[in-house]
């Protein structure tokens, strides 16, 4: 047997560019060495501001501007003065604090976010991770964060809503939870019979579950302070004071009304009758004692009411004789439906 050497097998291109290598001039290729910013001179690093302020026909550069074009990077700007805003004050730029921020810095800023990630959607998230302000201080400035998408000339997100106020979503809630006269399931949060869909609350809380127990701690918590601001005169009918000074408001809160129901069941107390188990039934919160004849708007002086009793009722007494109103529908107190003891 002959002994057979093994040569490495070679690519027709290895020698074509081995041969190129030899034969590639040493001066074609430049080694030249970027200049070196370490150590820099305040005044070098603020000349090179006012070039690039200069160029662009701007009093003011923003960061991702001047990162761009800049020799520096704004992070050595701002490690070196302190700010950005104080290497404008200190350049004889445009000195530019959050607060300060215009409309149109706020606009600016937006489409620089959106350049720089590569889309014309800027959600409030992308924005928050990317800007250079607040998404409160755009919308204070523009009147809504969505006005300042369109003045930028960006594209609104369909999936865009604007922050709603914790309270109206718990008024929300309660309304919802009244007129089911039950606690809300996910899929009761359609129109007409809540305002904001399931989607609100859980992008605000988590989870609808969340949400209904951030509104049940909010109504415990405010049990007492349940009181409103008094009101100092009321002028009462014919037959009774000129006037009555009350301790609370006249005016039921959503919130008191929401504990005074949750507290009969939301059921009438006087008909039993339920928007859970007749959807057309609509409950109301009456004062007990009429305000006009001195009653405070206190847990112990409301009722539940359908609708059409308590317009009936109006600053009626419950009864002619002046007695106590009745205890809740279905108390054992009460007795049975009927009224029969």
């Amino acid at each position: 047997m002959h002994n057979q050497q093994h040569h490495p097998i070679r690519s027709p291109l290895h020698g074509l560019l081995k041969g190129e290598l030899r034969r590639w001039p040493a001066d074609k290729m430049k080694f030249e060495l970027e200049p070196y910013n370490r150590g820099l001179i305040d005044e070098t690093l603020l000349d090179d501001l006012r070039a690039i302020a200069q160029k662009m026909r701007k009093n003011f550069v923003t960061k991702e501007e001047y990162d761009k074009v800049g020799r520096l990077c704004s992070a050595t700007f701002q490690n070196r003065f302190g700010s950005w805003s104080r290497a404008h004050e200190l350049a004889g730029l445009r000195k530019i604090r959050n607060f300060d921020a215009t409309a149109d810095d706020c606009v600016a800023d937006l489409k620089c976010v959106s350049e720089k990630i590569g889309r014309t959607t800027v959600s409030t998230s992308d924005y928050k991770l990317h800007g250079r302000f607040s998404v409160a201080l755009i919308a204070r400035r523009c009147g809504s964060y969505k006005a300042a998408l369109e003045r930028a000339g960006l594209t609104v997100s369909p999936l865009y809503h604007e922050k709603v106020p914790e309270d109206d979503l718990f008024e929300n809630l309660e309304h919802l939870w009244e007129s089911l006269g039950r606690q809300p399931k996910t899929d009761d949060f359609v129109k007409p019979h809540s305002r904001f869909s399931r989607e609100v609350y859980r992008h605000r809380f988590g989870s609808i579950r969340k949400a209904l127990e951030a509104f049940v701690a909010s109504i415990e918590t405010d049990q007492s302070h349940r009181e409103e601001r008094p009101e100092p005169q009321a002028h009462a009918p014919d037959g009774f004071q000129s006037t009555i000074r009350h301790r609370t408001s006249r005016t039921i809160s959503w919130r008191i009304r929401f504990l005074v129901m949750r507290r009969d069941n939301f059921k009438c107390r006087i008909t039993g009758r339920s928007p859970a188990t007749d959807p057309t039934v609509i409950l109301e919160v009456d004062h007990i004692v009429p305000w006009e004849k001195g009653g405070e708007t206190v847990m112990e002086n409301l009722q539940t009411l359908v609708k059409q009793i308590n317009i009936g009722k109006s600053n009626l007494d419950m009864h002619a004789d002046g007695q106590p109103s009745p205890p809740p529908y279905g108390s054992p107190a009460a007795g049975s439906p009927s009224g029969e003891a």
